[in-house]
C-alpha cells in the first residue's frame, strides 16, 4: 500500500532540463522558470487524489458545464487526429494515463492493439469494466505504471496518446524522453500541457484575487491541498524546446480551452460561458492573433525521428 504524504501546494523553480536552480531550456528565451511538481512527495499527493476521484471520472464527458464541454471537445479533437493518420488496423498504441478509458475504447473500436497505463487502480478498474461493456476488453490490456518509468520495452508503439497527464507530472521532460522511448521511429505522440498564459488567467480578475489569496495563505503556512492540487504549466514556446530536445517534431499544434472564467460563472448562467468558450475557440481554430495561443490547453501532434 502507498503511504499518503501531506499535500503541500508547490511553486518551484527547478527548470532545466538538469534541473538546476534558475537556469533555462537551451535554445530558449524565457522570462521565468518552468514549474514543476516540487517533490515525491507532492506527485504522491497527485496519484492520491486521482484514486479518489475515478468514480466520477465517466461523469465529466456526460456534464455541460465549461470544464466538461472542453474535456469534450480536447477527446473530439484527439480522436480526429487519429483518424486522419490512419494507422493500420491492430497497430499497437499506447494510452498513457488513460483515466476512465474513453480514448482506450474508442481506440479499440477503430481496431487497434491498446494498452491503458495509469498510476490510479481505480482508473484501470474503471477502463476495463468501460471496455468490458463496449465489447473490446479483447483489444485492451490495462496496466499498472507511471508515464516516466513505463513498463515496456523500446520502440514497441506506432502511437502514444498522453492526454491530460503531463500537467500533473513532476518532471515533463522525462515523461517526454519515457514516451519516445517506447515509440518506433517514425512513431506518433499527442499530448497536451497546460498553457501557463492561458485567457481564462489573463483576463479573469477573480482568478488574480485567487492567486493572490493562495499566495498570502501559503506565505503564513498554510499550504494543503483542497480539492484538486495545482497542475503544471509551461507556455507555447517552452513545451516546443521540450519535444524538440526529446526527439520529437511537431507537426501539427492547437490551443483549446476558454472557460471556466470565474467572475462570469459566478454572475451568469452556465450557458453563457459555454457559449463564450465556443465563440472564443472558434476565433482560436481560425488562427486569430492572440486567441489561437490564450487556449487553457495546448494541444501537440508531433512524431520521433
Amino acid at each position: 500500500m502507498r503511504s499518503r504524504a501531506v499535500c503541500r501546494t508547490f511553486v518551484s523553480e527547478p527548470a532545466s532540463l538538469t534541473f538546476q536552480r534558475k537556469t533555462y531550456l537551451p535554445g530558449t528565451q524565457m522570462n521565468e522558470p518552468l514549474r514543476f511538481v516540487k517533490s515525491e512527495a507532492d506527485q504522491e499527493c497527485v496519484h492520491s487524489y486521482f484514486d479518489s476521484v475515478a468514480p466520477e471520472w465517466l461523469k465529466i464527458y456526460e456534464r455541460s458545464d465549461v470544464s466538461a464541454v472542453v474535456h469534450q471537445q480536447r477527446q473530439m479533437t484527439v480522436l480526429s487526429l487519429i483518424d486522419k493518420l490512419a494507422l493500420p488496423r491492430q497497430s499497437r498504441v499506447l494510452d498513457a494515463g488513460c483515466g476512465a478509458g474513453l480514448t482506450s475504447v474508442a481506440l479499440a473500436e477503430r481496431g487497434y492493439s491498446v494498452d491503458a497505463v495509469d498510476v490510479a487502480s481505480p482508473m484501470l478498474d474503471l477502463t476495463h469494466q468501460v471496455a468490458k461493456d463496449a465489447g473490446v476488453a479483447g483489444r485492451i490490456r490495462t496496466s499498472q505504471g507511471d508515464v516516466r518509468d513505463l513498463p515496456f520495452s523500446h520502440g514497441v508503439f506506432s502511437l502514444a496518446v498522453a492526454i491530460g497527464v503531463l500537467p500533473w507530472v513532476r518532471s515533463i521532460d522525462r515523461s517526454l524522453r519515457e514516451l519516445v522511448r517506447v515509440l518506433r521511429p517514425g512513431g506518433y505522440l499527442i499530448v497536451n500541457v497546460d498553457n501557463r498564459w492561458r485567457m481564462t488567467h489573463l483576463l479573469d480578475p477573480y482568478a488574480w484575487v485567487k492567486l493572490a489569496g493562495s499566495r498570502i495563505m501559503r506565505s503564513l503556512g498554510f499550504s494543503r491541498w483542497s480539492g484538486a492540487p495545482p497542475t503544471v504549466r509551461c507556455s507555447l514556446q517552452e513545451f516546443d524546446a521540450l519535444m524538440a530536445h526529446a526527439g520529437l517534431r511537431k507537426l501539427w499544434g492547437t490551443t483549446l480551452g476558454f472557460g471556466p472564467f470565474l467572475l462570469l460563472d459566478a454572475l451568469s448562467p452556465q450557458s453563457a460561458g459555454v457559449a463564450l468558450h465556443h465563440r472564443l475557440q472558434r476565433l482560436a481554430d481560425r488562427a486569430v492573433p492572440l486567441f489561437r495561443s490564450a487556449g487553457a490547453q495546448y494541444l501537440v501532434l508531433s512524431r520521433k525521428a
